[in-house]
């Protein structure tokens, strides 16, 4: 204590000499050790990477406690997106084929080549398709008595939280198995990466995900059962195939 107070004491008597405050303290941004190389301020008396109310960090991150963090689903580009959506720096989940870039169609809020066979009549299309917009497109009504049939619900790597990006398409579940009203398995995936313990949890905890947004959308609890799969059905051996494989499937029983 007495040699705080002493130090305290030089301090304030050789202040106009240069006597500076201990770092992490500051008085100024010239007492951060890295405000030469612009990556360290002095944020009420304290030396930090970056200030609230300044773009010290560059895109894709934002300040938070003094710290540069990377903006949840920030993107510059179509190409950074799962959904293949990006705007305003944010990715999102497409709503109709419109919003698509040229040569894909939204399948279950993700813009995907559009494989469906180019028509002019429904003539040309297979019993449960019709002609639409010039390809050969799936009918509700015409699929072994079902009425629709469920989209498959895509996670980010590690993650089991829904977002805005596969809420929709929850939603949209939330819709077709209500018409239908049949019971449902919800059916959890991971990718191959991560121990086989893991993955089981992971794909349990994707599986609830589903199921409590379904039943907050008013589908019956007791008509639900969840099926966590891990990485059993895994295929995918890149980035684009361990995509496919973090998702949540939901089929009628």
């Amino acid at each position: 204590m007495r040699a705080l107070l002493f130090s305290t004491l030089l301090c304030a008597l050789l202040w106009q000499t240069g006597c500076k405050p201990s770092y992490p303290n500051c008085e100024a941004d010239s007492d951060c050790p890295g405000n030469a190389q612009g990556h360290e301020f002095c944020v009420n008396g304290k030396c930090q990477a970056c200030r609230p109310t300044a773009n010290d960090c560059g895109p894709g991150k934002a300040c938070n406690g003094g710290r540069c963090e990377a903006v949840p689903g920030y993107c510059s580009s179509h190409s950074e997106c799962p959904s293949g959506l990006c705007e305003q720096n944010r990715c999102v989940a497409c709503k109709n084929d419109s919003g698509c870039p040229g040569g894909t169609r939204c399948s279950a809020g993700r813009c995907e080549k559009d494989t469906r066979k180019a028509c002019k009549t429904s003539d040309e299309c297979a019993e449960t398709e019709d002609c639409v917009a010039g390809r050969c497109t799936p009918v509700a009504g015409k699929r072994g008595g079902e009425l629709c049939t469920p989209q498959t619900i895509y996670f980010g790597s590690d993650q089991y939280e829904l977002t805005p990006v596969n809420t929709p398409i929850v939603d949209a579940v939330s819709d077709c198995v209500k018409k239908v009203g049949k019971p449902i398995s919800i059916l959890g995936y991971t990718d191959s990466r991560g121990t086989v313990e893991y993955n089981l949890s992971l794909s349990e905890k994707r599986a609830q995900a589903v199921k409590r947004r379904l039943r907050d959308l008013g589908f019956p609890e007791q008509n639900m059962t969840t099926v966590p799969r891990g990485e059993l059905d895994s295929s995918g051996s890149d980035a684009s195939g361990w995509e496919k494989d973090r998702r949540v499937e939901v089929s009628f029983r």
